[in-house]
């Protein structure tokens, strides 16, 4: 399923309410939320929470991991999942 800007937006807005001194980084859907991003596991657990809260799915932070050496934990591949859950 193709990226959406809709769902990147969301993604972003996300990302940047965990992570609050993103604010100002313009974030693309290549860019690793660990490496890029510098959000730790903490973060991610926090981001998986929103998804799941402000999106109304369930975001399997632990299926994501796991795939972690395909998709190199970049944005795009939050907005993989989350799409591929319905939204």
């Amino acid at each position: 399923m193709p990226v959406t800007e809709c769902s990147i937006d969301s993604i972003v807005t996300l990302i940047k309410t965990v992570q609050p001194g993103l604010q100002d980084v313009q974030i693309t859907s290549e860019q690793s939320v660990v490496d890029d991003l510098g959000l730790d596991s903490l973060d991610l657990l926090q981001l998986s929470r929103r998804i799941s809260r402000e999106l109304g799915l369930d975001f399997d932070l632990d299926s994501w991991n796991a795939d972690a050496e395909s998709h190199h934990r970049s944005v795009g591949s939050i907005v993989d999942q989350v799409s591929a859950a319905g939204v």
